[in-house]
């Protein structure tokens, strides 16, 4: 019988069940009326259609990022990972460069968010965004006021996008596409970069990575600025002390070193400096937290995925810089040697020397070209 009760209970935790508004669902729609460009009759349509998703409700009270550093980094900052960035940033170089300095952020780290997020494109999420949303937003008391306005503007974004509610798939906390963007941040930061008259975040590289770039830059993300360096402590109980509660509570460089934490000398005593310990197998490691990190962390507020995005920003830069290095590297075949010559393309034929003293022809081989094709 408890075996059966178990099995009952699995089933029902994974099945979406459909069920009536209720009069507290009802004034709840109205209110989002209210403060959303939507109405009431859409609202209710949508909230009609969806499903109450039990799975989710399981899923958010154990986050992944409630586990420790030294698990959590192991899904992200992988060869797999790692390679497959170098080969989207070769693949997508012009879109990039011309995001980067379109909105003047390090391109690594927009490659990074992509990897971590949805492995560049493979895991968008599974859930219909109208079911996540309307269960965390009418049936999650613990943070219904943000999932319900979330709920509210994807039915305004969807509207906007001509799509039907039920098509849109995504993850378990409503977040769509290769960046996986909540609602609000898709109407907010989604671009048109390519200006084609449509902001496709599903598809289309130049929207999404544009897109990206655009949400570091008006979060104040500084070019090449230092975002995090490991450092070591004195005293770890004396160190603990200036440790703090969110990204934006910070220390001074200068009060850091007074318990015994080191700080290069090239952070003045007056820089703001979040100080973060984060659980290793054995013990902890300290690191060093500065302005670019703290924005890494509006996209997801976890410090640990915020380092997660560096770490890996790092060794894709690293490993696409040698990747270009040895292509450029790499000898090609001169030109006039070439059997398998492009249609069309003159081969590089030299004239023999003019007559009455005949020599001999000068060779077609040519220099190597070391550029890349």
């Amino acid at each position: 019988m408890k075996k059966l009760l178990g099995l009952a209970f699995l089933l029902l935790a994974h099945t979406a069940l459909a069920e009536p508004l209720t009069p507290e669902d009802r004034a709840l729609i109205a209110d989002l009326a209210s403060k959303h460009q939507v109405s009431v009759q859409d609202l209710t349509y949508a909230a009609e259609e969806a499903k109450l998703l039990p799975k989710i409700l399981s899923t958010m009270d154990r986050p992944y990022e409630a586990k420790p550093w030294y698990i959590y980094r192991k899904n992200f900052i992988v060869p797999a990972r790692i390679n497959e960035g170098v080969d989207f940033w070769i693949k997508n170089e012009a879109i990039i460069d011309r995001a980067a300095e379109r909105f003047q952020v390090n391109p690594e780290i927009v490659v990074a968010i992509i990897g971590v997020e949805t492995f560049y494109g493979k895991n968008m999420g599974n859930f219909r965004v109208l079911d996540a949303l309307y269960t965390l937003g009418f049936r999650y008391p613990k943070r219904a006021a943000y999932f319900s306005g979330e709920f509210a503007r994807f039915v305004e974004l969807a509207n906007k996008q001509g799509w039907k509610y039920g098509d849109i798939k995504g993850s378990y906390a409503g977040a769509m596409g290769m960046g996986q963007f909540m609602p609000t941040s898709y109407l907010t930061w989604g671009v048109d970069f390519n200006g084609d008259g449509h902001t496709d975040l599903f598809k289309n590289k130049w929207d999404i990575i544009g897109s990206v770039a655009y949400y570091f830059q008006d979060h104040g993300w500084k070019k090449n600025w230092e975002v995090t360096v490991p450092t070591t402590v004195k005293n770890p109980d004396t160190a603990a002390l200036m440790l703090t509660e969110t990204m934006k509570d910070t220390r001074t460089a200068g009060e850091l070193r007074a318990h015994g934490v080191y700080v290069p000398e090239r952070f003045k005593d007056s820089m703001p400096i979040k100080l973060l310990r984060f659980e290793e197998e054995h013990g902890y490691s300290w690191h060093l937290a500065f302005h670019n990190f703290r924005v890494i962390t509006t996209y997801n507020r976890s410090p640990l995925y915020a380092m997660s995005v560096y770490q890996l920003s790092q060794m894709i830069r690293d490993s696409y810089l040698n990747r270009k290095k040895a292509l450029s590297e790499t000898p090609v075949k001169p030109e006039g040697k070439d059997r398998h010559q492009a249609p069309g393309k003159p081969r590089d034929v030299r004239k023999p020397a003019p007559k009455p003293a005949p020599k001999p022809a000068p060779s077609r081989s040519g220099k190597p070209n070391h550029g890349r094709k």
